[in-house]
């Protein structure tokens, strides 16, 4: 995982999907996203300063909560304590690195600001209750682990969690033509 991976995709987030999303928000209305399978936090964290990006530019913005679990208790813990190196930070721009980042001993910790916008949990999928009434899910690059049967009970999963008219962002390898 990276940040920012896949640059056509965050584009189209940025000048479309999310504008519209914070655009359909009324007052006292919160966009809840789910980056599900989100490692050790770049996606999550990519997410989160796009929107504040997004939002700096209008005045009634909504409260954004963003979801981000994976099965793995490590990779949680690295989401959550937010220090990256200077590598790991590859994909980021010197602009975004000097607003959103602080320098600390070995690395980069993400701002305490974007890290608040984040709710890091252990989560398995397949068998954990999901997240409910949720605007957008991003889940990249997980389907391609699975079986037809465990891509299926994902989809339901995700289906379930999923206001009616909310997005689901899978990752470019992945196909899920068996399962649905």
């Amino acid at each position: 995982t990276s940040f920012f991976r896949d640059t056509d995709t965050y584009k189209y987030l940025e000048e479309n999907l999310f504008p519209k999303l914070l655009k359909c928000k009324k007052t006292g209305e919160s966009l809840r996203i789910w980056v599900a399978a989100c490692a050790t936090g770049e996606e999550v964290y990519s997410i989160a300063m796009m929107l504040l990006e997004i939002q700096e530019s209008k005045t009634n913005n909504p409260i954004v909560q963003i979801f981000a679990t994976d099965l793995s208790e490590q990779a949680i813990r690295k989401a959550r304590i937010g220090i990256y190196t200077i590598q790991e930070l590859e994909t980021v721009s010197p602009k975004r690195i000097e607003r959103f980042f602080s320098k600390t001993n070995g690395g980069f910790r993400i701002n305490k600001n974007v890290r608040n916008m984040c709710v890091f949990a252990p989560h398995n999928i397949l068998q954990d209750p999901p997240f409910s009434r949720l605007d957008f899910i991003s889940c990249r690059n997980f389907f391609i682990y699975l079986n037809n049967a465990a891509q299926k009970k994902a989809l339901n999963t995700f289906h379930y969690a999923l206001n009616d008219d909310g997005f689901l962002m899978l990752g470019k390898s992945e196909n899920i033509s068996q399962s649905v």
